[in-house]
């Protein structure tokens, strides 16, 4: 009865962690949304990670004299690839006519990429039921986005449904360095956070200052996209992710984004109104179904004696 508690409790745990993984990677477009069109993409992602590093950097204090040039080059690659390529590509290409729909299904075509890419290691190694089901979910989340664009006839330019594709490789390879790369014993996971989040604050400020958009939110909206942003598409986003990366393989965590772009819609849908089509039902059982089969366990390779 222990035994099965525990196995129970923990499964929960699981499940519970993966559900916030889905909620707060979704929140990101929820958050856009609010503020971006009034801010402006860059000065709203400036003054987002200026705020998650101030917050960083108080609750750490004094332990930030104690980082080492090695961790700090380890999660500054991690940082500039999963956050600053990541959003700067996506909100660059909304901001641009490309509906976030869309945005969000090119995006999705990261659990290939870390499919493709897994494959020179037995433990991150995906097995034909595996390459299926990635291959069903990414069926699902296309039937969700054309159904619900098939009446969009705006044109956007090749570059910005190609700015999306770059985001998916950044977080991909952002995934994979971090999980073979991990250094679990040395920074915890606030830490490395922070130096993720300064080394995307300084890429912005940058693209601010480049692009001559800075400028000092006022708006009530903005302000609330801006924290919004900031507390569920930072610190539990990122949080949630590097957690289940030290629990689960990396092609399995990345399945979990094709949940993203269903999820992003009926969340709109039921704050902002849009309209959902009966195909975005249906493609969210296809995404469960490619997710069930994704987590099929792979038979154990036997090693030679």
């Amino acid at each position: 009865m222990t035994v099965r508690a525990a196995f129970t409790g923990g499964y929960l745990k699981l499940l519970f962690l993966q559900v916030v993984f889905v909620m707060s990677w979704s929140s990101g477009f929820i958050g856009a949304k609010l503020g971006a069109e009034t801010a402006g993409a860059f000065n709203l992602l400036f003054w987002r990670f200026l705020l998650v590093s101030v917050c960083l950097g108080a609750f750490l204090n004094v332990r930030l004299l104690k980082i080492s040039w090695r961790l700090i080059r380890h999660h500054a690659m991690i940082g500039f690839l999963s956050q600053f390529l990541y959003l700067s590509c996506v909100y660059v290409a909304i901001q641009n006519g490309l509906p976030p729909g869309i945005a969000a299904i090119i995006a999705a075509l990261q659990p290939l990429m870390t499919a493709v890419l897994s494959t020179r290691r037995a433990d991150e190694r995906s097995g034909g039921w595996q390459w299926l089901g990635l291959i069903i979910g990414f069926s699902g989340v296309s039937i969700v986005i054309s159904g619900q664009y098939s009446n969009d006839g705006q044109g956007v330019g090749l570059v910005m449904y190609l700015l999306p594709l770059v985001s998916a490789l950044g977080l991909t390879l952002a995934t994979l360095y971090g999980r073979r790369s991990a250094q679990p014993q040395e920074g915890g996971l606030v830490l490395p956070l922070f130096i993720q989040s300064v080394v995307t604050l300084i890429g912005f400020t940058g693209a601010v200052l480049y692009t001559g958009t800075l400028s000092i939110p006022r708006d009530p909206g903005v302000l609330i996209s801006i924290v919004w942003l900031t507390v569920f598409s930072t610190f539990v986003a990122y949080l949630s992710l590097w957690m289940l990366l030290r629990v689960m393989t990396a092609t399995n965590v990345a399945a979990l984004v094709y949940l993203e772009p269903p999820v992003t819609l009926v969340w709109a849908a039921l704050m902002f109104g849009d309209v959902i089509y009966g195909t975005t039902y249906a493609g969210i059982v296809v995404v469960v179904a490619g997710l069930l089969l994704v987590r099929l366990r792979r038979p154990t390779v036997a090693c030679a004696s």
